[in-house]
């Protein structure tokens, strides 16, 4: 309890220091201006960055973390039927093992890291902002952005009272309520902002044995803030988040089963999963710098979920729990003229997560049983940048970050036999990340970027298996080298990015299911991932726009001999990595209010374990998605169709027996009204 006590003191302790100095000074006045622009958000800062503004996350129906990484080249979210539990983020190579590993790609929401992977539950409202990162970055925040970052800020509230509704009504009776509120309880002193969604549609899946439904899903996500600006120079916010997801079952069929969306199973699945957070976030501005101080808290929870493991009528099912509570705390500094010879800012960043799980596996009368009884991993961090901007043409920067990991394990295990294994350890790690960038104005049309930097994902335990040779695996490291250019002709009229890269990758993290009850991470002690990404964006004629990008990844083992097998999988893709994503849309937005939209959406050959076999991998695929809408003042209607040709693909398999099957065909009609 210790940490906790810390978390919160910290926050007083800055409170009153910052009292007890503050100057009475009154800040320059600062303009917001929204964007209203017609065309797509295009990015031109040099770094491999996406951006999107609130009106355009809704004019692309990205409402979530899956739709979200089909807009960017070289993401991929792997989706394991399982709700956010065992979701797999790849960028260029890099990515999370499903249950164990630290996260390759972080998440922030206002400032408030998300602890792991299978903790981004993935709704997406109520956003004013979103920016993606699909590099390693070292020092812009304080969680390890090991592979890249989704930042995302959320709508702030104003003196004028604001508040809007959205209703999505489509096939399979989809039903979705979204609505927020925000304005100043007193004025330009204490705000409020309330947002929330409800959504509740009827399941793809056919359970032929029972004649049931079984993934039928309800879900709610809501959240709360307060704002609280004594003067110019504070910003005190209170930020509180409540999610719950009813997902009926986890979403596996038979990969020999002759109907797509049919499974014949004998168990009445059952699959929920809970999330909180509380968070206080303080900013500081002296005439001089800015601070910011964020406290977080944040539990999320599987519980329960029943699964059968074979999907025929015989007992094998797994019922399963699973909790993890994360407590963080950061500090940012920097100072406020960011135009000066020498720009910094600096950090310091905690976290605490503590996991917890018990697995039942039932094989007729036998039972397999895990159970983590504490999992504890302490990170903490010093973090900062350097740049030099003294020369007209050319700015180097330094990122530095140093990290120390802990992590602590105590576990048993049961098996049918009578065995019987447990687990205590520590491992602890310090790991320095530095990274040399280079920007380079080339004309006033046109810059170049280039990095080069280490980073590293830190070592674990898998307690889930019988084997206990493999309850540990090594800390993974990277050299990360990434060349860009970014250019801009015919007076902004057409856009035009290129992105390589090229990583060296030492004990790359692969999961790996050896049977259907034992689970474990392993290494791969050479491995190396290269590529490139192409973005554009052109103005056809006035209010009409066609953009696109282009990714290509190449993962490679190039030194991993399996440690259950033996079979030497070197040459071999790394799974979960797509070789190629791609995007092309046509987008015509009116002034006056109309709005069109159609898009190709392009995935690569995508393997699901390391040997490499048909039966357990995903073919190219390409989905096409149209939307047409009017917004007139405060009302707007869009009516959209997903999926347009039905096409069936597999967005994850496992055992070479199950695989989580596509989104059939989806259309309806968003409504909304903002007053």
């Amino acid at each position: 309890m210790k940490y906790k006590l810390v978390l919160f003191l910290s926050h007083y302790l800055f409170s009153m220091v910052a009292l007890a100095t503050q100057q009475v000074t009154e800040l320059d006045t600062m303009t917001v201006v929204s964007k209203h622009s017609t065309a797509p958000a295009f990015n031109t800062e040099p770094v491999s960055k996406d951006e999107f503004y609130r009106q355009e996350l809704i004019e692309r129906d990205i409402n979530n973390l899956q739709t979200l990484t089909q807009q960017i080249a070289n993401l991929h979210l792997t989706n394991d039927g399982v709700g956010s539990y065992g979701q797999k983020f790849s960028v260029r190579g890099l990515t999370n093992t499903a249950l164990f590993s630290a996260p390759a790609v972080v998440i922030y929401v206002d400032d408030v890291p998300y602890s792991s992977s299978m903790s981004s539950m993935g709704r997406l409202f109520a956003i004013d902002s979103l920016d993606v990162y699909r590099s390693s970055q070292p020092a812009r925040f304080g969680k390890n952005a090991y592979a890249g970052a989704i930042d995302i800020k959320t709508k702030q509230a104003e003196n004028d009272l604001h508040a809007g509704v959205a209703l999505e009504l489509g096939n399979f009776n989809q039903h979705q309520v979204t609505a927020n509120s925000s304005g100043a309880l007193i004025k330009d002193k204490l705000y409020f902002n309330l947002s929330g969604e409800f959504q509740q549609r009827d399941g793809f899946l056919t359970n032929s044995y029972l004649n049931t439904i079984p993934d039928n899903q309800t879900n709610f996500s809501g959240r709360a803030a307060l704002k609280w600006t004594p003067t110019k120079a504070w910003d005190v916010r209170l930020i509180l988040s409540k999610e719950n997801f009813n997902y009926g079952s986890s979403r596996y069929t038979r990969l020999d089963s002759p109907d797509f969306y049919t499974v014949r199973s004998e168990v009445t699945e059952q699959l929920k999963q809970q999330s909180d957070s509380q968070a206080i976030r303080i900013a500081y501005d002296t005439s001089d710098y800015e601070l910011l101080s964020v406290s977080s808290r944040r539990f999320w929870q599987m519980n329960p979920r029943v699964t059968d493991l074979n999907l025929i009528p015989t007992v094998y099912t797994r019922p399963q729990t699973v909790a993890e509570t994360a407590w963080t705390q950061e500090f940012r500094l920097r100072p406020k003229d960011q135009h000066s010879t020498w720009n910094w800012h600096t950090g310091l960043f905690y976290s605490n997560d503590k996991k917890h799980s018990v697995i039942d596996t039932l094989i007729l009368q036998a039972n397999t049983h895990y159970d983590i009884k504490k999992n504890d991993v302490d990170n903490y961090a010093v973090f900062g940048q350097l740049a030099y901007q003294g020369f007209k043409q050319i700015k180097p920067h330094l990122d530095l970050r140093v990290d120390y990991v802990e992590n602590v394990i105590d576990a048993a295990n049961s098996f049918p036999n009578g065995k019987k294994t447990s687990l205590q350890q520590r491992d602890s790690s310090f790991f320095v990340s530095p990274k040399f960038g280079i920007d380079v104005t080339l004309s006033d049309n046109a810059l170049l970027y280039a990095a080069t930097g280490l980073s590293f994902k830190p070592a674990g335990y898998t307690i889930a298996n019988i084997n206990e040779n493999l309850s540990h695996y090594k800390q993974e490291r990277l050299w990360n080298n990434e060349l860009g250019i970014k250019s801009q002709w015919l007076n902004d009229r057409l856009k035009f990015n290129v992105a390589g890269f090229y990583y060296d990758i030492e004990n790359y993290q692969v999961e790996r299911f050896f049977t259907q009850t034992d689970y474990a991470v392993v290494n791969a002690p050479k491995a190396h991932s290269v590529g490139f990404e192409v973005e554009s964006q052109a103005q056809l004629i006035e209010n009409l726009t066609l953009d696109g990008n282009f990714g290509y990844t190449h993962t490679q083992f190039d030194q991993y001999r399996d440690p259950i097998t033996k079979i030497d999988y070197a040459g071999k893709i790394a799974p979960f990595v797509p070789e190629f994503t791609g995007l092309l849309a046509l987008q015509y937005k009116h002034p006056q209010g109309y709005f069109a939209r159609v898009e190709g959406v392009w995935t690569g050959r995508t393997y699901f374990d390391e040997n490499n076999t048909s039966i357990m991998s995903q073919n190219a695929y390409a989905l096409a998605t149209a939307r047409v809408g009017y917004e007139w003042k405060n009302y707007s209607i869009y009516a959209f169709v997903k999926n347009i040709a039905d096409t069936h693909y597999y967005t994850f398999k496992i055992d070479s027996l199950r695989g989580v099957p596509s989104d059939p065909r989806l259309f309806g009609v968003r409504l909304a009204v903002n007053f």
